[in-house]
């Protein structure tokens, strides 16, 4: 295989045409900063050949990084040994430091008291669901002694209140 990923100082180089350009030669070269027209100088490659590499699922969308340097020189002059484990010990003392709140609750504490009122406030909707339903249900005769009248036996009763009406009318005419 050719190598065709050679390391360079920032700049792009053209270089022969690999046999076989990877994915990772690709991501390689996007964290570095090389854009898709400097790809094309750099392999010796088309545009449109580089266009349809960006196609494949884990390119589509990718971007080169951007590299920014500084115009001056930044240098450490606090700390001498900047190793992980020396960094995650002051960042656990600095922790250490934070007072803690006597009145803050726990994640699992507050879970418990919205837990507990949702509870409150579905056994109050189900008692007024029922009152309400108490209210809309038709009424329940305890006792047998209230007859109901029949359809005719109100159509003779209405009868009987319209003549009862048009004497009182003809009386006072």
């Amino acid at each position: 295989m050719i190598e065709g990923n050679v390391p360079t100082d920032g700049k792009v180089v053209k270089q022969e045409t690999p046999a076989e350009i990877t994915i990772s030669m690709i991501t390689e070269d996007l964290k570095n900063g090389i854009n898709k027209a400097e790809m094309t100088i750099k392999y010796s490659i088309k545009a449109w050949e580089v266009d349809e590499m960006f196609k494949h699922p884990l390119l589509k969308g990718k971007r080169p990084a951007r590299k920014r340097t500084l115009s001056f020189s930044f240098i450490d002059d606090i700390s001498t040994n900047t190793s992980e484990p020396e960094f995650a010990k002051r960042a656990i003392d600095l922790i250490e430091e934070v007072e803690v709140n006597p009145n803050q609750v726990t994640l699992e504490q507050a879970i418990d008291d919205a837990i507990e009122t949702v509870e409150g406030v579905k056994e109050q909707m189900q008692e007024t669901q029922e009152a309400i339903n108490d209210m809309l249900s038709p009424t329940k005769f305890e006792d047998d002694e209230i007859e109901l009248p029949s359809f005719e036996d109100t159509i003779e009763l209405v009868e009987e209140q319209e003549l009862d009406v048009e004497e009182e009318h003809s009386f006072t005419k």
